[in-house]
């Protein structure tokens, strides 16, 4: 149990993510909330690596609003969501807000930003607060004040949320009147899905880009590559496991196959018929997938692009990436009335070229004062996990 139960703030912590329904969580969550959903969370403590923390701000006895935390240290491998990582990449890319974060709150040191208090989910684009219609400023400072207190008694470096959307304007507002700092991190995309699918999809593009999927779907036919959107089972988690660790290592993240694999059962288990795959075989043999997860809430179904990998050798110069990742998908959101496909952050321009729209998504960060009697681990007496 988290010592964070005290309620005179009207904020209290939930042990673990089992036990968020009983506390209301639901009540706080909209279709665009998946990654924040109890399920979700679930698999999150199991393959984060790290402590998590769930807190709710209550209001005559009701939840308004929620907030999610893990801890980050060099030990998470979740690089896309770590603020160092993150602060690396955006001097690397020349982001201009980058080098006053790094003098700012790094001290010329993106090392220094660890330990840190992931805050609004590690999911990647969209992080933030839940909250109800009910709710309001000081409900959603009463959290960060709390999420705020428990980094600085756990020696965290700093807080931070990881990406915020520019759109958020009520959060964003408050994080910068708190003192936080931000560079941007991402973009994040999303498709909304035509009716007829992925004939209407192709019809209302360019003739030049139209000529182009067409050829790009004919080289996979006479490749023998077939791609079918279906159940993910535990019976394909070891070769998946396979190719998702082979897209990580691509782009330099930790990752085994074994590892990935176990994580990818676990989804499998936990999830059940709302988890998904676009899978590519060629000759029986799978070369490539894409993880499609369903948020169904206030009636209202969409679907999140989650990760993909792929056997590279086979794959050749083959046009494996848009088949498996969009046009399969789409087409079958669209027979199950899906309204939205999230495509979550990375390769902007390729999206934006095939309709997604987009939205910045920034890092913001705060730094904390730490004292020489503080131990570098969270203050929780909770088992973490490795990946």
């Amino acid at each position: 149990m988290s010592p964070y139960t005290a309620n005179d703030d009207g904020v209290r912590a939930v042990a673990n993510a089992a036990g968020l329904e009983a506390a209301g969580w639901n009540s706080l969550l909209g279709a665009e909330d998946f990654f924040q959903t109890p399920r979700w969370l679930t698999v999150q403590e199991h393959n984060s690596g790290t402590a998590m923390d769930f807190l709710v701000r209550e209001r005559d006895g009701a939840p308004v609003a929620g907030l999610v935390t893990a801890w980050a240290d060099t030990s998470v491998a979740w690089l896309l969501a770590r603020p160092d990582a993150m602060l690396k990449r955006a001097l690397e890319q020349e982001v201009p807000e980058a080098a006053g974060v790094l003098g700012g709150v790094a001290g010329g040191d993106p090392d220094s930003l660890l330990p840190s208090l992931v805050c609004g989910g590690r999911h990647l684009g969209r992080t933030r607060t839940l909250a109800s219609p009910e709710s309001g400023e000081a409900d959603l400072a009463a959290l960060l004040e709390r999420a705020e207190s428990m980094a600085a008694d756990r020696a965290a470096a700093t807080v931070c949320f990881p990406h915020v959307d520019v759109r958020d304007t009520s959060l964003v507002a408050l994080l910068e009147s708190r003192g936080y700092q931000h560079h941007p991190s991402d973009h994040y995309a999303w498709l909304d899905i035509p009716p007829g699918g992925f004939e209407q999809f192709v019809e209302e593009m360019s003739a030049h880009r139209r000529r182009r999927v067409r050829l790009e779907r004919r080289a996979l036919a006479e490749a023998g590559v077939e791609v079918n959107v279906e159940p993910l089972t535990q019976a394909l988690a070891p070769r998946l496991g396979e190719l998702d660790a082979n897209l990580l290592r691509k782009y330099g993240n930790p990752a085994s196959d074994e590892g990935s694999a176990r994580m990818i059962g676990r989804i499998a288990e936990i999830m059940g018929d709302d988890v998904l795959v676009s899978v590519a075989r060629q000759e029986g043999t799978v070369i490539g997938f894409g993880m499609v997860l369903r948020s169904r809430a206030r009636g209202e179904e969409q679907w999140y692009g989650h990760r993909a990998g792929f056997d590279y050798e086979a794959q050749g110069k083959l046009p494996l990436y848009y088949d498996v990742l969009y046009y399969q998908v789409l087409d079958a959101a669209a027979k199950e009335g899906v309204t939205v496909l999230h495509a979550g952050i990375g390769s902007v321009q390729a999206k934006l070229a095939r309709g997604c729209q987009v939205s910045e998504q920034r890092s913001y960060l705060l730094p904390l004062r730490r004292t020489e009697s503080s131990a570098g681990t969270p203050a929780d007496d909770r088992e973490t996990t490795t990946r």
